[in-house]
């Protein structure tokens, strides 16, 4: 993690659960870390608690759904940390809607947080990263085991369809990449079950259940960012307490 001392990171959720552990990872290895969720007090704490570590940490509240405050949310990284080198595209929610109470508005807010604006932020950041130069820079979207293969429970189908869209999306932009010759990587991490404020209770309730802790997960991101200017994770799924690693490495041409 060394050549990334000092270089910009955006972790989007930043507030809770993956997002958080991920942004004090990233600020534990020295990285400049600017998290983005909508609730600012969450925010503010999350920058007393981390006072004390070796990065520096910025923040910027708003709503991702909004593609203008995704725009200027990069620009304003870009002028007050210099560029983007890292992206984690970790912001969502879950549903339980399923199909026959789902509505229209519902199914896009879920579409529109999960996976368009991960897309929205992506494009935002390989422009950037294209004009300031940076070639060997990372973008991980925190995907799911459930964006892989059918996945229960059923009520979650618009959550998991949203996952799945990050799958193709991940592996297409991925292609593009290495079509335009570019170094910048581009990842799809996708934790199992993970332990968090919002799924605590669930779990205490099934002690059976066996999970994955935030922590892992930002562990795996480390290992991601970790690995060598010429190598490729394309996808890295963390479940049951294992890491299981799909694809590893792809010498780039």
């Amino acid at each position: 993690m060394e050549r990334w001392i000092n270089r910009v990171a955006i972790v989007t959720g930043a507030s809770g659960g993956i997002g958080k552990a991920i942004t004090i990872a990233l600020l534990k290895s020295g990285m400049v870390v600017v998290g983005i969720a909508r609730r600012e007090d969450l925010l503010v704490k999350l920058k007393n608690e981390v006072s004390n570590l070796h990065g520096k940490f910025y923040y910027k509240s708003f709503n991702v759904r909004n593609e203008q405050d995704i725009i200027e949310c990069v620009q304003w990284t870009i002028k007050i940390c210099g560029s983007v080198d890292v992206l984690v595209n970790n912001v969502g929610n879950f549903d339980l809607a399923g199909l026959i109470d789902e509505t229209m508005e519902h199914a896009k807010m879920i579409m529109e947080t999960n996976y368009l604006s991960g897309c929205i932020f992506t494009k935002e950041v390989i422009k950037a990263m294209k004009s300031k130069g940076i070639d060997d820079g990372h973008i991980i979207n925190i995907n799911s085991v459930a964006g892989h293969y059918r996945s229960e429970p059923t009520k979650a189908l618009i959550h998991n369809a949203s996952k799945h869209c990050i799958t193709l999306t991940t592996d297409t932009i991925r292609r593009m990449l290495v079509q335009d010759g570019s170094k910048i990587k581009i990842t799809s991490l996708s934790p199992g079950l993970t332990l968090t404020e919002h799924t605590k209770s669930f779990l205490a309730s099934k002690p059976e259940i066996t999970f994955v802790r935030a922590e892992d997960v930002a562990n795996a991101a480390l290992y991601i960012l970790g690995t060598p200017p010429s190598m490729r994770v394309n996808n890295k799924i963390c479940w049951r307490n294992y890491i299981l690693i799909l694809k590893i490495y792809n010498y780039l041409l």
